[in-house]
């Protein structure tokens, strides 16, 4: 059993401060985040300013196999971390969780723009990116793994790329230019997220491989950034020509390993003794999200040595939201974890479309043979896109002892100033004056502890 989530793990070492619900700005800051989100992905629709607006995956079944094959799609691993959204403003950098929580990452990690002149940039303003705090396991440290753009430097128009051009963005004007720049690395590191061609995804699987502890662990050491270890629970498929979607996108679709897959329930509690060892225990029943309120489905009968420690920390877990996995060899949900970054159950439609994955049992193999027989290549205008990234394995594979993947050094090394620079360059989509209206200077503004002007809605922070 996981002791606690991984959002408290995080945020307890890293040392991010979390800005209290009570604060008089905070309503302010969420405003102009939800008004940035609306604006660069033409949602109609209002934004509950306390709800998370990134896209949601669906989970993956037979049904959707077809759509996939014949529409230009790519497959990235799906890590096991912990979804935030970045909000970088020009004097703080945020992250955002699925609670709306923002946390101020301190000090600066410096995400700086290029303006096109030699060693000239600028902080990152009204930048907003999609992506997942990860722990490396080789270097030991978090870092944030980009999988998604919706705004950069104040450039709506992103949004509406597709996917390929998106990321492309993020590459030259957020992390390319950070790997050759040292002072730039700051304390939270920024890398975009692998991707692969979904007829390549049996290289993508060869890099996903078990640790000693029997966990899935996605492996990448040839990178020209340093090397990638995390956590995985499999993959993601990703539409290419759908813009960012907010909430729900029935063409974003996750797979798991039959035996990972989980549904988020609420679990209620029903304070008991155990009649065997005479110590508290619990009634445990789990219940989903309906269209009105949440619907109890069963109770569920898990070890004794589970409930008594339910029972012994009640308020905790009574009415908390915890993840299972469904036995389907012993017909029985599994306890995983406690969700302490989630409020509400899955809705019943996820429950239902996560119970079909399940009952599919579709397997890796299975999944891999039927995109390598059926999947299209990609499209034409995807050409240079793909010719920069087979440049980019290519100068990964030519290197020297430094650069080795034998050797120990390496995979603990940051590869600063030691590489030259991509030259992969996009043609820039502009949109507008990129100026942000909640830029601040030096003149006007208090300074911080650390001696960086200190945004006026978070003076009292």
């Amino acid at each position: 059993m996981r002791e606690d989530s991984i959002a408290i793990r995080n945020m307890s070492e890293l040392k991010f401060k979390c800005i209290p619900d009570d604060h008089p700005k905070l309503r302010t800051l969420r405003a102009a985040f939800s008004e940035i989100i609306l604006s660069s992905t033409k949602t109609t629709e209002n934004l509950n300013m306390n709800r998370f607006p990134g896209t949601m995956a669906l989970t993956l079944s037979r049904r959707h196999l077809g759509m996939i094959a014949k529409n230009d799609y790519v497959v990235l691993e799906k890590s096991d971390g912990q979804r935030y959204m970045l909000f970088a403003l020009a004097d703080m950098v945020f992250l955002i969780d699925r609670l709306m929580n923002f946390y101020v990452v301190e000090p600066n990690p410096d995400i700086f723009y290029p303006t096109g002149d030699v060693d000239s940039f600028e902080r990152h303003d009204r930048t907003v990116l999609d992506g997942e705090l990860v722990h490396n396991q080789i270097t030991d440290r978090y870092e944030y793994l980009i999988y998604d753009a919706v705004v950069i430097h104040g450039n709506l128009e992103v949004a509406q790329m597709d996917f390929r051009a998106r990321m492309a963005q993020v590459e030259l004007f957020v992390v390319s230019w950070r790997i050759t720049t040292p002072f730039a690395t700051g304390l939270l590191r920024l890398r975009v997220k692998d991707y692969f061609e979904k007829r390549d995804i049996r290289r993508l699987f060869n890099r996903i491989r078990k640790d000693e502890r029997g966990e899935y662990v996605y492996l990448n050491d040839d990178r020209r950034d340093g090397v990638i270890c995390n956590e995985n629970d499999g993959v993601i498929f990703t539409p290419v020509k759908m813009p960012y979607v907010v909430k729900n996108c029935e063409a974003l679709l996750k797979w798991k390993p039959p035996h990972l897959n989980s549904v988020d329930f609420l679990l209620q509690l029903t304070p008991m003794v155990d009649k065997r060892t005479n110590r508290p225990s619990c009634k445990a029943h789990i219940a989903y999200k309906g269209e009105r309120s949440n619907t109890r489905l069963r109770q569920v009968h898990f070890p004794s040595k589970v409930k008594q420690e339910w029972a012994q920390n009640f308020e905790r877990y009574n009415d908390s939201i915890v993840e299972l996995s469904y036995d389907r060899m012993a017909g029985e949900w599994r306890y995983i974890r406690q969700r302490d970054d989630k409020k509400t159950p899955n809705f019943s439609s996820t429950v239902i479309d996560t119970l079909e994955s399940i009952a599919e049992n579709m397997e890796r193999e299975e999944l891999v043979t039927f995109m390598e027989t059926h999947a299209r290549p990609p499209p034409s205008d995807a050409r240079q896109y793909l010719e920069h990234q087979q440049n980019t394995d290519l100068a990964c594979k030519v290197r020297d002892d430094l650069f080795d993947a034998d050797n120990k050094s390496y995979l603990l090394a940051t590869p600063v100033s030691l590489i030259a620079a991509p030259s992969f360059s996009p043609s820039r989509v502009r949109s507008g004056n990129r100026r942000s209206n909640y830029r601040h200077t030096a003149n006007n503004r208090p300074q911080n502890s650390t001696g960086r002007v200190q945004p006026e809605y978070l003076d009292d922070v």
